[in-house]
């Protein structure tokens, strides 16, 4: 019986050094996870929150800043080879009834060859003005797009509130 009530302390003992040897790799790790996001997480780009909007001129020339400054603006830039634009084009068009409701514009920029626009373009028509353009243009340039989707989100002063990928996200700034 002293051999039992002897193997179960032992066992007893080594389960406690395996759980505060787990609980200790658990941290260590945790720690290495965050180091890594900060290493790899790419720096904050496009335009600083609370800057003027930029000086453009839609491709077309059916728009520019000054048909837009002084009322609140979501600027929304997509392109046809993009892999999370149709979903975030239908989410404006769902929601634009609220958001133009709210007293905000919606402006849609979409780069698409002509002959691919059948699928992002009734979509973003629904939201508001559908401004298009078969190559990347000097609007994304100057509104320092880097990638698709992208929503900026302007104040009736013409100053940046928001910027996102994610429609949910700039709408949550209002």
């Amino acid at each position: 019986m002293a051999f039992l009530s002897t193997a179960v302390a032992i066992l007893a003992a080594l389960v406690l050094a395996d759980l505060a040897l787990s609980a200790a790799v658990i941290r260590r790790l945790r720690e290495t996870e965050a180091k890594l996001i900060e290493m790899t997480s790419p720096p904050a780009s496009g335009l600083p929150l609370g800057t003027a909007m930029p000086d453009f001129v839609a491709p077309d020339g059916q728009l520019s800043r000054a048909d837009i400054v002084g009322s609140p603006t979501l600027i929304g830039f997509f392109s046809a080879g993009c892999r999370h634009c149709p979903g975030q084009a239908e989410k404006l068009a769902d929601r634009a009834e609220e958001i133009t409701g709210s007293g905000v514009r919606v402006v849609s920029f979409l780069t698409a060859p002509e002959e691919t626009t059948e699928n992002l373009g009734p979509t973003l028509q629904k939201a508001g003005l559908l401004v298009m353009d078969d190559t990347p243009s000097a609007v994304m340039a100057a509104f320092q797009v880097q990638g698709t989707p992208t929503f900026v989100m302007f104040g009736a002063d013409g100053r940046l509130v928001a910027r996102s990928h994610d429609l949910g996200e700039v709408l949550g700034s209002r």
